[in-house]
């Protein structure tokens, strides 16, 4: 799966309704925020979304942050999308993001979306993004586009600015919430990912 994710292409010819930058810490952020950038260059899709909500004084810097940086970056403001994630939930994590997100595309009739993370978050947000997909909006085309890439070495902050280590030693704990979510029910079954994976790129 982790290869799967990592190795997604992406719409060929085709123009998403928007990609979706899960919240990072300050230590991560650049990495979603110049895969934005990129991406909204190449033309590969409309919007660009985050969440509308910070995540305590040391996680996401929260909305105007971010779109402060993307207007410095030359994005216009007006395809800069807020998703309020308040509406759902208060605690602000990758699953409460997932279904904010997935809620404003169904409100919106949003048919393609892209979703970006670092690489080490990338699979725990893909599996979770489907999970509620294929309970909320089964419809819905979801495509994941891995971060730019940033030192695995580097000490950095995570999650709700509460986890610290290098970047690679941040991927054994995101592997053992995807085991744990999954045990809790929050996140489907590889399989059902894989099944959706393959009729996702089999429709027309």
């Amino acid at each position: 799966m982790l290869l799967r994710v990592l190795g997604e292409p992406g719409l060929e010819n085709d123009v998403a309704d928007i990609i979706y930058l899960f919240g990072q810490t300050p230590d991560n952020e650049d990495s979603v925020l110049t895969k934005a950038v990129e991406v909204y260059n190449q033309r590969r899709a409309k919007l660009i979304g985050f969440s509308t909500e910070k995540s305590g004084s040391a996680g996401y810097a929260g909305f105007q942050h971010w779109k402060d940086s993307l207007i410095t970056a030359d994005i216009p403001e007006n395809i800069i999308v807020g998703i309020n994630l308040l509406v759902l939930r208060e605690n602000f994590n990758t699953l409460s993001e997932a279904e904010a997100l997935i809620k404003e595309a169904k409100i919106r009739n949003w048919k393609k979306a892209y979703i970006t993370a670092p690489a080490f978050h990338l699979p725990r947000a893909f599996i979770t993004t489907i999970s509620v997909v294929l309970r909320e909006y089964p419809q819905l085309k979801v495509y994941s586009l891995v971060g730019i890439p940033l030192d695995w070495n580097e000490r950095v902050r995570h999650s709700q600015g509460t986890t610290v280590g290098t970047r690679t030693e941040l991927i054994m704990g995101e592997l053992e919430r995807i085991d744990r979510y999954h045990a809790k029910g929050d996140l489907v079954s590889l399989e059902k990912i894989f099944n959706y994976l393959g009729s996702r790129d089999t429709e027309v």
